[in-house]
Order: C-alpha cells, then sequence, then structure tokens
C-alpha cells in the first residue's frame, strides 16, 4: 500500500498479508496498516517465519522489553535457522508457539497471530 488512504486487499473477511514466496529463509517483517476501522493512522507491525511447511506469525515485539525482535530488516531466526531470536538480548523462542526457551525472557511467549494459508500461497491473516 503506497498511502493511507487505500484499503487493505481482502479476501472474503480475511486480510491479505503477502505470498508465501515473499517469505526469506529467516522471515519477513510487515507493517500492517490501517488495522482498526475509523483509525487510519494506526498500524500493526508483525513478522512471518518459515518453519517447514508451515508459516507462523507473532507481533514484532520482544516480552523482555518491548523492543522489536530484528535489527536487520527480515532476519527474525538465529543462524542456524532453528529459532526466532531477538537481536536485542539474545532471546531465543520456539517456532510454533513462540515460547521462550533462553534468555532473559524465558518461560514469556511472543503474541501469535492467526494466519492462513490459501492453495495459491497468499497468507491471510485469521483463520
Amino acid at each position: 500500500m503506497s498511502d493511507n488512504t487505500e484499503m487493505p486487499e481482502m479476501r472474503g473477511n480475511r486480510r491479505v498479508i503477502c505470498h508465501v514466496g515473499d517469505i526469506g529463509e529467516a522471515g519477513k517483517g510487515l507493517t500492517l496498516k490501517r488495522i482498526i476501522k475509523g483509525d487510519p493512522e494506526r498500524t500493526l507491525d508483525i513478522f512471518l517465519v518459515p518453519d517447514r511447511d508451515e508459516v507462523h506469525c507473532y507481533i514484532n515485539i520482544c516480552p523482555h522489553q518491548g523492543t522489536p525482535l530484528d535489527l536487520k530488516p527480515d532476519v527474525f531466526l538465529d543462524i542456524e535457522r532453528k529459532y526466532i531470536q531477538c537481536t536485542t538480548h539474545f532471546a531465543k523462542f520456539q517456532k510454533h508457539d513462540g515460547l521462550c526457551i533462553g534468555g532473559p525472557c524465558a518461560g514469556s511467549k511472543l503474541m501469535k497471530l492467526p494466519i492462513t494459508v490459501d492453495d495459491d500461497g497468499t497468507v491471510l491473516l485469521g483463520s
């Protein structure tokens, strides 16, 4: 979207996020615009991570200090691509459920959002 006057692309009642082909090996960060009806300036920073044949979506906020997880655009995974990693304090999170398994916020979870991947590879917000 180029400006805040455009409406988000929808499929039925679900919002189109991107195509699975747009998600790199280390993830993809996105800013969703127009997330609240009547407040076109409100945005939501999210990221998508691949996990074998699945894709998971989380809000881009570390539970430790509320900072974004990525210091480099679209880099959300550790070097082995096994865990989501906060690049501020190196906390590690499981891909499938966002549980922190190491670092200053161990036991906390990332905020997961429900998504659906259509047969054509389009990632949609909502289940």
